[in-house]
């Protein structure tokens, strides 16, 4: 059966200044749009921590499908707007992320 689930993903930026990490999420937030995984995407940036966190609804039939689902997403806008994941594997063992029934999540 079929669930919707409210995902978060936080990850740290490479990119070094204010203005290119500003258009690094505005770049992610467009190309999140045409992930067909991903419903209703957001994308926040923390330019303190340089951090960009990625926000929506994923249809799965468990919490870690949702999880995979999002992670495929956000590593495909990553591919999208140029940018390399070397590492990835690695890395998505120290992101940051939560699950929770989308119907959980106020609007």
């Amino acid at each position: 059966m079929t669930e919707r689930y409210y995902v978060e993903v936080t990850y740290t930026s490479p990119d070094a200044g204010r203005d290119d990490l500003d258009r690094h999420g505005d770049a992610m937030m467009d190309a999140l749009q045409v992930e067909p995984n991903l419903i209703d995407p957001d994308v926040a940036v923390n330019f303190d921590q340089h951090t960009v966190d990625v926000c929506a609804v994923v249809a799965a039939s468990d919490p870690p499908s949702a999880l995979r689902a999002a992670l495929i997403a956000v590593r495909s806008a990553v591919h999208h707007i140029g940018g390399a994941t070397p590492g990835w594997e690695a890395a998505v063992e120290q992101a940051v992320s939560s699950i929770r029934p989308a119907e959980l999540v106020d609007s």
